[in-house]
């Protein structure tokens, strides 16, 4: 019975893996959906707020312009430009004093303050808000503009120009310039107020110039954030990720008209998803764990009960081919160990039986050996009288007494039916006797034997060796035309003892040879009548497991049959 090799192991393994992979593809897509709707909503956050922060800026320079506009188009103020058409000192007092406090009134409003003024270039006279505030640049841009930036040791600002009257030419003729300036200190200050009211760490930016920072802002992770930053002109806000050291930043910008700058303020991404981060790690590192246990359970399972199972199963298909002398070895804890006990007690008592019955058989064996002892060959008794006959005629006495006596030796020795063991010597001379008788048959081989003497009288069952040797002359030689050897050698190894019967026959086959040997091993009623199943067997019962008969090729050429049984040291 062949076992499946889908087993316990796998099918753990397969259910496992079935078990978990729908587990990590829902935490994968619902962490993917976390982290997407997440970064949504961060973008959505920080592009409003720099939105509001612009719009804000943008609202304030509007402001601004909307009150240059006012004193553009002020008839005190441009009557200021032509004090002749003023009358008296007087008037032109008052109008300068009107003139002040507009622009002083106007400067006042909002949270931002600028510094707003008027010159007259050709009377040579300013007129400009609150004097605490830093003053007009030394010199003034020849030609109009809008908000435009200048970088100032002092102290840099932004500034817008409109002159009256307006001409493509030099400006420095102007009767009248309305002059809006900012500082960049306020810009820095919202920048700041902004950033209080939890925006990030917002700056001013515009690609060419120096960043606007808040007060507290980290200026060296902006200047490292801001390399490659170059958006598109095409696109007034957005956002684009950039990395500083080891983390990942998420810049968001948006243009503010008015200046032509860009408000931008950044997200650390990597900060923010830290926590999902480590909940994911979390999340796989318990699944490894849980999966790494898994596999542990399963390689328990495997090798406490698969293979215990496995093994169990290969001892049973021992014992259903015939070999009874199978036992559990390396015995498991828990219950196999008990199944392993039991089917060690199983297949002892079977054994026992079969060995029981083989002794039946064999004591009917020796009882039919004995009565067959008892009787003579007919056919090889008339050719040995044949034989003495003949040579009598012949007038070979001699040759006709030596097989009168190898024949008497011969039969003496196989009629005893008293004794079941014999030494080996004993066993040897007989087969010698025998061989002799059949030498002088066929005169076709010859024979040696070569025993060490300390083996001579060793007991073994009587009539062990001579079927190992027929077995030879009626099959080893048939059909040979040279002329054949047999040798027969007995060597001890160790606890064992070895007697081997070499012939120069025709010989087997090794793959016949070895099918031989498993026949003589798993011997049953219907082939138990072969002779070299029945020399196995009576071995084996005598001596024990590792006695018996084995079949391998000849170094002669031909069959050499090896007899092995325990001796002792």
């Amino acid at each position: 019975m062949r076992m499946n090799n889908f087993g316990i192991f796998t099918k753990v393994i397969s259910t496992l893996f079935i078990l978990l992979t729908p587990i990590l593809i829902l935490y994968a897509i619902s962490n993917r959906t976390s982290v997407n709707l997440l970064t949504d909503e961060i973008m959505k956050v920080k592009q409003n707020q720099i939105e509001t922060f612009a719009s804000q800026l943008d609202h304030t320079l509007l402001q601004l312009d909307t009150y240059q506009k006012m004193l553009y188009e002020s008839t005190d103020v441009r009557n200021l430009a032509y004090p002749d058409l003023l009358g008296d000192i007087l008037q032109k007092y008052r109008t300068v004093r009107t003139v002040s406090e507009e622009i002083n009134r106007l400067a006042g409003y909002g949270d931002w303050k600028a510094v707003i003024a008027v010159t007259y270039p050709k009377a040579d006279n300013v007129i400009k808000s609150n004097s605490s505030l830093n003053a007009l640049p030394s010199k003034l841009p020849d030609e109009d503009m809008l908000w435009q930036y200048f970088e100032d040791p002092a102290g840099s600002y932004f500034m817008e120009v409109l002159s009256y009257p307006r001409s493509s030419g030099s400006q420095a003729e102007a009767d009248m310039r309305v002059i809006v300036k900012m500082d960049v200190a306020e810009i820095n200050s919202a920048l700041s107020d902004f950033k209080t009211n939890g925006s990030g760490d917002p700056f001013l930016y515009q690609p060419g110039s120096a960043p606007i920072y808040n007060y507290s802002s980290d200026r060296a992770l902006i200047d490292e954030l801001l390399t490659g930053f170059n958006p598109d002109s095409s696109s007034s806000d957005g956002y684009f990720l950039n990395k500083a050291g080891e983390s990942s930043y998420q810049l968001h910008y948006k243009k503010v008209d008015s200046l032509g700058w860009y408000v931008v303020d950044y997200v650390p991404i990597t900060q923010i998803m830290a926590p999902i981060k480590r909940n994911q790690t979390m999340f796989y590192a318990i699944s490894s764990m849980m999966l790494f246990m898994a596999i542990v359970l399963a390689f328990v399972l495997y090798r406490n009960v698969q293979i215990p199972f496995r093994k169990l199963m290969q001892s049973m298909n021992l014992i259903e081919k015939g070999i009874y002398s199978s036992r559990m070895k390396d015995k498991p804890k828990g219950e196999f160990r008990f199944l392993y006990d039991r089917f060690n007690s199983m297949a002892s008592k079977i054994e026992a039986l079969i060995e029981d019955v083989f002794k039946e058989q064999l004591s009917s064996k020796e009882a039919t050996l004995k009565q067959l002892q008892s009787q003579i060959n007919p056919h090889f008794l008339y050719n040995t009288l044949a034989y003495i006959k003949s040579m009598i005629e012949l007038g070979e006495n001699e040759a006709a007494i030596a097989m009168t006596m190898n024949l008497s030796k011969y039969y003496r020795y196989t009629t005893k039916t008293g004794r079941k063991l014999a030494t080996l010597e004993e066993e040897l001379e007989m087969v010698a006797h025998y061989l002799q008788i059949n030498y002088s048959l066929m005169d076709g081989f010859e024979f040696e034997i070569e025993v060490e003497p300390s083996m001579l009288q060793m007991e073994v069952p009587r009539l062990i060796v001579q079927p190992l040797v027929e077995n030879v002359i009626l099959h080893g030689f048939k059909n040979q035309s040279g002329f054949g050897m047999i040798r027969i050698k007995g060597t001890r190894d160790g606890e064992f003892a070895r007697l081997t019967v070499e012939d120069s026959g025709i010989g087997i086959e090794t793959p016949a040879l070895d099918a031989m040997n498993v026949r003589i091993r798993t011997a049953n009623n219907e082939d138990i009548e072969s002779g070299m199943q029945n020399v196995h067997q009576r071995m084996k019962l005598l001596y024990g497991d590792g006695s018996g008969l084995i079949l391998r090729g000849s170094s002669l050429g031909g069959v050499c049959a090896e007899l092995s049984w325990k001796c002792g040291e």
